[in-house]
């Protein structure tokens, strides 16, 4: 199955005011999402500039929801407990350049 997530900072202006320790969970979070697309469990991810409020983006595949939630769970931005939050989406069907879809 494919998600779509959004990682959602704990204030609007967080990718303009991120402190010394924010930066260190972003680049953990990074890091651990990074190692994903390895394992095949994350397709493309990275920040949005919304003028609104930034926030990231992913799609990503895991078996079932369950799997997602376990993915989500284990993301260092979550796990500091600072205030991030996910909006997770099943995507009932992708699209991919150059390869055969389904």
């Amino acid at each position: 199955m494919h998600f779509f997530c959004r990682l959602i900072p704990p204030r609007t202006d967080f990718m303009q005011t991120m402190s010394v320790e924010e930066r260190t969970i972003m680049g953990a979070h990074v890091a651990y999402w990074t190692g994903k697309i390895a394992s095949g469990n994350a397709l493309v991810f990275g920040p949005v500039a919304d003028p609104d409020g930034g926030y990231g983006i992913g799609i990503m595949n895991a078996a079932d929801g369950s799997e997602m939630d376990a993915l989500r769970d284990a993301d260092p931005a979550m796990r500091a407990n600072v205030g991030f939050r996910y909006e997770i989406f099943v995507m009932p069907r992708i699209v991919v350049a150059g390869a055969t879809n389904g």
